[in-house]
């Protein structure tokens, strides 16, 4: 498996290496043997099929032909329609314009994955895994939906069409949240903060994904903050949340933790992230206690942003400065 580090590479640098078209070949070939492929060979693999022409420049292969890139399908034509689900404005390819026969066919195919995707969550919102997390979200949100139609008179038409686009980004959260884990090997990571297992999984991406990302499509939940800086990377945020939590760990002052949040400057904008304890039963009947993070958001609260006026701002890193409440101010 190659991993997605070096497919990112591979497709950033502009001066291809000598093995560029070996690896290529290599991953169509799987492809086209229907052969295991990871999430990250497939999203790799799958844009550079679908651009592939004949001697009278048509398509060489229909991505949807196979199954192994039925992940790449979805979310190629998620991230194109994500802003307009039933194809009415002008939607663009590699080509430029697609045609109207083939925006019908994808939004068909968007339609159809929505309403699968939601029968296919109903009976998995019980449980500890990824699919679990997904499931609990995705409910959660279209509950506050119903309430914000409510509220507003929002007509059915288009509350369903808002269902639709919770449903989808649900599926695409989970994809995405499953290549990172598929790539670091284990669904959890756990780091030592002076004596508390603190553990960072599938449940804080989600809940971080679903609740602090992609404002334009979350009108229901205004309420919340959004992140902006594209330094904090949507792919990466448990590497970014690991390098937060070990920097605050060498600071004395981490000595006085209060095991409910971590306040801290990252490119001169403030930031939260909020713990709760959290026990998961092993076999043997044996049970393991850590706190887990829950949740990561930029801080624009007026009430969060007075607390911080009442803290002094300590160096962690070069990355990294944390709020910490000083003796004299407490």
């Amino acid at each position: 498996m190659i991993s997605r580090k070096e497919l990112n590479e591979l497709y950033r640098n502009p001066a291809k290496p000598k093995d560029y078209d070996q690896i290529v070949q290599a991953l169509c070939n799987k492809v086209f043997n229907n052969e295991e492929i990871s999430l990250a060979e497939e999203q790799f693999v799958g844009g550079i099929i679908e651009q592939l022409r004949d001697k009278n420049n048509q398509r060489t292969f229909k991505i949807e032909d196979y199954e192994n890139c039925v992940n790449y399908h979805f979310r190629s034509r998620y991230i194109r329609y994500v802003n307009d689900l039933n194809g009415h404005k002008e939607v663009m390819d590699y080509d430029g314009p697609i045609s109207t026969v083939r925006k019908k066919k994808d939004v068909a195919f968007l339609q159809k994955t929505y309403e699968e995707w939601k029968v296919y969550l109903k009976d998995k919102t019980n449980g500890f895994r990824l699919i679990n997390y997904v499931a609990q979200e995705t409910n959660y949100q279209l509950k506050q939906l119903d309430k914000f139609a409510d509220k507003l008179k929002i007509g059915a038409n288009y509350k369903e069409y808002l269902q639709k686009t919770l449903v989808l980004h649900g599926k695409y959260i989970y994809l995405l949240v499953a290549e990172f884990y598929q790539e670091l090997g284990k669904d959890e990571e756990i780091i030592d903060l002076n004596g508390n297992r603190v553990l960072i999984d599938g449940f804080t991406y989600v809940h971080t994904m679903f609740r602090h990302f992609s404002s334009h499509i979350k009108q229901h939940q205004m309420q919340k903050s959004y992140h902006f800086d594209s330094n904090i990377g949507f792919k990466e945020i448990p590497y970014f949340l690991t390098d937060a939590i070990r920097s605050y760990t060498i600071l004395p002052e981490s000595s006085s933790f209060d095991q409910r949040r971590i306040y801290f400057s990252y490119n001169s904008n403030p930031y939260a992230i909020w713990f709760r304890p959290f026990k998961k039963d092993l076999k043997g009947g044996k049970r393991e206690e850590y706190l887990r993070a829950q949740t990561f958001y930029p801080i624009e609260n007026h009430q969060e942003l007075s607390k911080l006026s009442d803290m002094v701002l300590l160096k962690g890193n070069s990355t990294f400065s944390f709020y910490h409440k000083t003796d004299s101010k407490k």
